[in-house]
């Protein structure tokens, strides 16, 4: 099997210079079009850029022959998110639907990628969704029920052998408190150990998440209910209060004046 492809959903094609992995049974050309299409700018940086294009979303690495030793000797750095996509959707856990994955480059080289996957229409981050229940009134049942569900979506995302790096609630996203989905795959590294160091970073990142708008009430039998029967919650809690003091410390030493809104400014 071409070790670019680990689920049997998806099978592989060569385009001039593209590479192109895609749907079972779905025309490779359709994904190729969609690179060529300028689309509404989401999100811009030096690394990559991620534009929308009708319903689906590309995520496009910057094209630039500099890159070429970069891409091609790290060429299992830059294909992570397309791993993950594939581990994930085999393993039932929710996130963007994934079309396919296109590489640009020859002769062993690569000098871009791009991954291509579905606009998650209607859906908002969950620090937003939470914001938006508390604004309408929502009790103390209604919160726990929801975290409940968000705390089981991140469970089945470790349980099937993933790591997400940065896990806050802006790279979760749902429709309706029940449903979640994980974005920003590029984060995410499968088949390793999720050992108390990577599954404390992952709880400090959730609880700072929304620890401005709910209390210790809610957010205790959250965190609770990620960990393994084995760690003590009593433990385990104020190791997580501490590691998030600290992330917000490092967040405004990196950027001085800034504040964390709880609202889109």
């Amino acid at each position: 099997m071409n070790p670019l492809v680990r689920n049997e959903a998806f099978e592989s094609s060569r385009r001039g210079t593209l590479t192109v992995w895609h749907r079972t049974g779905a025309p490779s050309d359709d994904l190729v079009r969609l690179l060529e299409e300028p689309g509404e700018l989401l999100k811009g940086t030096s690394k990559s850029i991620t534009r929308k294009v009708g319903p689906f979303v590309v995520k496009e690495s910057s094209r630039s022959w500099l890159n070429l030793i970069k891409y091609t000797l790290r060429r299992g750095r830059y294909r992570r998110g397309w791993h993950a996509a594939q581990h994930l959707e085999a393993h039932g856990v929710g996130i963007p639907r994934t079309l396919g994955f296109i590489e640009r480059g020859g002769f062993g080289f690569v000098y871009g990628n791009a991954l291509v996957f579905e606009y998650l229409e209607g859906a908002r981050s969950v620090e937003l969704f939470l914001l938006a229940l508390i604004q309408r009134g929502a009790g103390q049942e209604t919160l726990a029920e929801y975290l409940g569900a968000l705390a089981e979506a991140v469970n089945r995302l470790t349980d099937a052998g993933a790591y997400h790096a940065d896990i806050s609630g802006k790279n979760i996203f749902t429709r309706d408190g029940h449903t979640f989905y994980f974005i920003d795959l590029d984060d995410v590294t499968l088949d390793e150990p999720y050992d108390e160091a990577r599954r404390l970073k992952n709880h400090v990142q959730l609880y700072d998440s929304f620890c401005d708008v709910l209390s210790d009430s809610l957010l205790f039998p959250f965190i609770q209910r990620m960990l393994p029967p084995e760690i003590n919650p009593r433990v385990w809690m104020p190791k997580v209060r501490k590691g998030q003091q600290q992330r917000r410390i490092e967040h405004a030493e990196r950027n001085p004046g800034a504040h964390r809104p709880l609202l889109p400014e």
